[in-house]
């Protein structure tokens, strides 16, 4: 017999079908446990199939970490049209980015600072192809760090305006933007592997309190 030929859209579903079956493992067992027979199992479908959407089970997880993504872009979408300066624009995306990936420290680990099979970039787009309502409202340079892959791509793109507007010097940007990126990297290690870590909140805290240290250098 040969292998059963599905629409474009009994595709997609069984594709949604793969990342949703993984985000519900991730929540109720941790990222670290997921594996392509817990997946496939909790599909329905035989872990091959696995492999005729996805790459590996890298790409299938990180696919499934972005849909942690998702309440973050609602949460912009609502806000940003109130935000009167890049200034306030830049500190607020990155408040309600740390709210989410404090929340979900190994989530947000894998996603930005593990090694990938694929680019970043290349996946990320993919999962907006499959969820492009998600960036529903958000256009100019939101919309483009979304998009960026690494999270220095992805500041970079809410710092420009910062230089354009002389808010910070444009030669500084990359410095502010390398020292804000580590800074960020070292308190979400700190949230991962600690068990009496910080509250979410105070962690946000003390990186936004560093945020406002390296603009005012």
């Amino acid at each position: 017999m040969g292998r059963t030929k599905y629409s474009d859209e009994e595709r997609e579903r069984i594709i949604i079908t793969f990342i949703r079956a993984t985000r519900e493992i991730v929540d109720l067992e941790g990222i670290e446990n997921v594996s392509i027979r817990k997946v496939a199992t909790l599909a329905g479908f035989n872990s091959a199939t696995m492999y005729l959407y996805f790459k590996d089970i890298d790409e299938l997880i990180t696919l499934a970490s972005m849909s942690y993504l998702e309440n973050y872009c609602r949460t912009l979408a609502a806000d940003i049209p109130q935000m009167k300066t890049p200034l306030d624009i830049y500190i607020h995306t990155w408040e309600v980015f740390c709210q989410y990936a404090f929340t979900y420290p190994n989530v947000f680990y894998h996603l930005f600072y593990k090694s990938h099979s694929a680019p970043l970039e290349e996946t990320i787009h993919r999962y907006y192809q499959i969820y492009p309502h998600q960036l529903d409202n958000i256009s100019g340079t939101l919309h483009s760090m979304l998009y960026s892959g690494s999270l220095e791509n992805r500041n970079r793109q809410v710092l420009l305006p910062l230089a354009e507007e002389g808010i910070i010097h444009a030669e500084d940007m990359d410095m502010i933007n390398v020292l804000t990126v580590c800074y960020f990297r070292r308190l979400l290690e700190e949230k991962c592997e600690q068990a009496g870590a910080l509250a979410s909140g105070r962690q946000t805290e003390r990186f936004l309190s560093a945020v406002r240290f390296l603009l005012k250098q």
